[in-house]
């Protein structure tokens, strides 16, 4: 009513109240009340902004390039940025300068000069694999120019989020990316090949390895048996030995012993032979003496004549002794007797006095 006004903006925007050509109040988020026939605002967003762009470029070997990405700033000085464009707004708040599209091409259009820059000395290939590098050269580049800094601005970050080429250029790079992805394949299923025939050459060696290894400890093992048989074997044949010459000594004791025994019995049948040779002696000297006694008995009875023989012979003859020189006596003169009878009572007589 009556050309007066009230107005209340956000704590982002930055607010210059001009009246009369001067600036009478200036500040983030104020509310106040103005005339509005003598009074201008401007209101300069001071929050972060994003803007995105999407331009194309020429490569080094002139290639066109399609560029897209996104740029975030924010206004660090808003009478700077308000001095040279035109962010007035009217009672009911609408813009009615063109500050902020102003503002937006103007960063766009640095965006495309500092990316050009960069861009003339790289070719296609290049390019599509330096957006790293495009944006960190984009963004020092960005930060540090006049025209930035004039405007009061600060740039919070710089993107890129595509890099394309023409439709044409992109299938011929995709057919010499696609013959080197099928020559890395074909490289890969070769390597694959050679590293499988590699492990099964290393697989075939380590078991003919092992086969050897195998084979030298059952050699090792063989060796072993054999030595502890060949050691077993001259133990037997040691012991054996000394069996044979124990029994070898036992023999020769034997026959020591048995040579004694023959030696002691040639020693006694020698003695033997002695005495039985000294008994011969003796019964020999003994029959001679009794010969030679005999005979001199001989000799002297030899002079006394047989009555007195038979009478001394009968003193030492009993009733038999008759008898039988009776029968001697009858035998001789048998052709002279003619009937001779003995009566079985002088046999019986005979018979039990020699039995007695």
């Amino acid at each position: 009513m009556l050309g007066i006004r009230f107005i209340k903006t956000k704590p982002t925007d930055y607010v210059l109240l001009y009246k009369r050509g001067r600036i009478r109040a200036r500040g983030n988020g104020l509310s106040f009340w103005y005339y509005e026939p003598t009074t201008s605002l401007v209101v300069v967003p001071a929050d972060s902004r994003d803007i995105p762009f999407i331009f194309k470029d020429i490569s080094a070997d002139f290639q066109e390039i399609n560029i897209q990405g996104q740029l975030t700033y924010c206004v660090q000085e808003p009478e700077k940025l308000a001095a040279l464009l035109d962010f007035t707004i009217d009672s009911a708040g609408k813009p009615l300068g063109d500050g902020v599209e102003k503002l937006a091409a103007r960063l766009t259009n640095l965006i495309q000069v500092v990316l050009r820059e960069k861009l003339q000395n790289m070719d296609l290939a290049a390019a599509l694999s330096s957006s790293r590098e495009l944006v960190a050269f984009a963004t020092e580049r960005l930060q540090k120019l006049d025209a930035v800094m004039a405007m009061g601005l600060s740039i919070l970050d710089f993107s890129l989020t595509r890099l394309s080429p023409t439709p044409d250029m992109a299938r011929a790079l995709e057919s010499g990316t696609r013959e080197k992805l099928l020559q890395s394949a074909d490289q890969a299923i070769y390597e694959r090949r050679n590293f499988a025939v590699e492990q099964e050459r290393l697989i075939k060696e380590n078991e003919l390895r092992t086969a050897i290894a195998v084979e030298e400890k059952n050699r090792q093992i063989r060796e072993e048996q054999m030595n502890i048989e060949i050691a077993v074997a001259e133990k037997q044949a040691l012991l054996m030995k000394k069996q044979l010459e124990a029994q070898a000594e036992e023999a020769r004791q034997q026959a020591a012993i048995q040579r004694q025994k023959l030696m002691d019995a040639i020693e006694r049948e020698a003695e033997r032979k002695r005495l039985v040779d000294a008994e011969a002696l003796n019964q020999s000297v003994l029959s001679q003496a009794r010969a030679d006694s005999m005979r001199k008995e001989l000799g002297a009875l030899r002079e006394i004549p047989l009555d007195i023989l038979g009478v001394l012979a009968a003193n030492q003859m009993d009733s038999r002794d008759f008898v039988s020189k009776a029968f001697a006596d009858l035998a001789k003169n048998a052709q002279k007797i003619g009937t001779l009878n003995i009566t079985p009572d002088l046999l019986h007589s005979l018979m039990e006095s020699d039995r007695a």
